[in-house]
């Protein structure tokens, strides 16, 4: 209950801008090198917009990263420190990604706070055309 009441108040205290562009302009479509690139450049940008493109490029190798990791057999310890490093930029694109849906980048704890359905309501957000 505290961890939300925490939550509530840091988004209420950095509330995005309202109205049409409040998070800038759309994103336009990427290739999979482009947004595995902005996905470790963006490292801490929680900031504009990610394309859908980008967004599931960005998914697309972050999977595939797990299933190398498990092939591999690496020690735990390893495992931790890579899923740890890239965590912040999971975050991140997919704030950007809430954004190109004029959404704010918080809507992503949805899935923290109510896991089965939550999840399932951010897939729907995650892959919805851009608004302004």
């Amino acid at each position: 209950m505290v961890s939300l009441l925490f939550v509530f108040v840091v988004s209420y205290k950095n509330k995005p801008p309202q109205g049409p562009n409040r998070f800038g302009m759309a994103a336009s479509p990427v290739n999979f090198q482009t947004a595995v690139r902005r996905f470790f450049t963006g490292y801490f940008d929680f900031k504009g917009r990610a394309s859908r493109t980008e967004f599931w490029y960005a998914m697309l190798f972050y999977v595939l990263l797990l299933f190398v990791l498990a092939l591999f057999n690496l020690p735990d310890l390893v495992v931790t420190i890579l899923l740890v490093v890239t965590m912040v930029p999971f975050f991140s694109v997919t704030a950007r990604r809430l954004h190109d849906t004029n959404r704010s980048g918080w809507f992503q704890l949805v899935t923290w706070v109510m896991p089965p359905i939550g999840t399932i309501v951010a897939l729907f957000w995650l892959n919805e055309e851009p608004r302004d």
